[in-house]
């Protein structure tokens, strides 16, 4: 299996995680400013989904390059 392979199935999954809190802080963006904290809730969101979305990428990634592995070899 190539190198390029595994690292374009990491890159795939790190996009996805990253497109998927985007679009979860654009559709809740009015609720999360409109709070008492204001932009610092919308900042303290904004890295708990980036620390999930980063653990997200590692463990999928693992779990992809290795069935990826054992299904061709």
């Amino acid at each position: 299996m190539s190198s390029n392979t595994i690292t374009l199935i990491f890159c795939l999954g790190g996009l996805t995680f990253l497109v998927n809190w985007v679009l979860f802080l654009w559709f809740n963006h009015q609720k999360l400013s409109s709070s008492y904290f204001g932009n610092l809730s919308l900042v303290k969101t904004l890295l708990i989904y980036l620390l999930l979305s980063s653990l997200g990428v590692l463990s999928m990634g693992v779990l992809f390059v290795s069935a990826l592995m054992l299904s061709h070899g």
